[in-house]
């Protein structure tokens, strides 16, 4: 009898009943036997969908689509609608900042345009000089970190070019993570959380918009899994996290998951 045996996992497979999504779901296996006195598992291979646009609302937990600017003597909050922008597009529905010009100019008094310099990678803004006020963009904006923005900018009504001190980052998420309690528990250490139930990272570098990312691992140390205590995997609840912990959301795409699992002998 051996005793290894591979074990799949798909959202498809969820039980519909207790499952909350397909980012958050439980499968119930039918075979019984072989996913009782589990002694490790090996992750061999996962599939996760990107459909994470670069632009989230609050959705994701994590909301980065809004801008505060200040205009003596009140603010005005500026929020990008969520989606998958891009930078110099022909499209003017997808263009980053001809979207963001058009809610700036929309909400201010000033005269307001918002450029791309591709020389230096920055978001470049200019508050014409024609009696409008200056402007400040505010650092604690949740799209802070899009723009380059490290600490207020202030731009003044001169027609000055102004850019922030950082470099504009429209890529998105760059890794997910698959997290699991009854695989995984406190396999992992997080820097913010301490100990976690991530059973393994999922670039998506390499995987477009749209498309799926896939993950193989041929490393057996690396991808090792193993337990002080034999475990039960019947029961298995699945999560896709960003690096927050937030789970998310990936509405009709599918998730899998195949495991090695090793048997205690007797």
């Amino acid at each position: 009898m051996s005793l290894e045996k591979l074990i799949v996992l798909s959202s498809e497979d969820k039980d519909a009943n207790i499952s909350v999504s397909n980012s958050d779901f439980i499968v119930n296996l039918k075979e019984r036997y072989y996913t009782q006195n589990i002694l490790k598992v090996l992750v061999k291979e996962c599939s996760v969908p990107n459909v994470f646009p670069n632009i989230r609302g609050e959705d994701y937990g994590t909301s980065q689509n809004n801008i505060l600017v200040f205009e003596d003597p009140s603010s005005q909050i500026v929020q990008l609608p969520e989606g998958q922008y891009l930078i110099n597009s022909s499209n003017p529905l997808l263009d980053f900042t001809s979207i963001l010009e058009g809610l700036m100019t929309s909400i201010s008094v000033a005269t307001i345009s918002v450029s791309y310099n591709e020389l230096t990678n920055k978001i470049v803004f200019v508050v014409a000089n024609d009696g409008s006020p200056n402007i400040t963009i505010k650092a604690l904006s949740s799209m802070a970190d899009v723009l380059g923005i490290t600490e207020d900018l202030v731009v003044p009504a001169t027609a000055t070019p102004t850019s922030p001190s950082g470099t504009m980052d429209l890529s998105g998420f760059q890794n997910v993570y698959l997290h699991s309690k009854e695989i995984a528990l406190s396999h992992a250490i997080d820097g913010d959380f301490g100990l976690i139930s991530m059973i393994t990272p999922i670039s998506l570098s390499d995987a477009p918009f749209g498309s799926y990312a896939y993950r193989k691992n041929d490393d057996d140390e690396l991808s090792q899994i193993s337990y002080d205590d034999v475990r039960n995997l019947k029961r298995i609840r699945l999560t896709l996290r960003d690096n927050k912990g937030n789970i998310l959301p990936i509405g009709t795409h599918k998730i899998s998951l195949i495991l090695l699992g090793f048997l205690a002998s007797g």
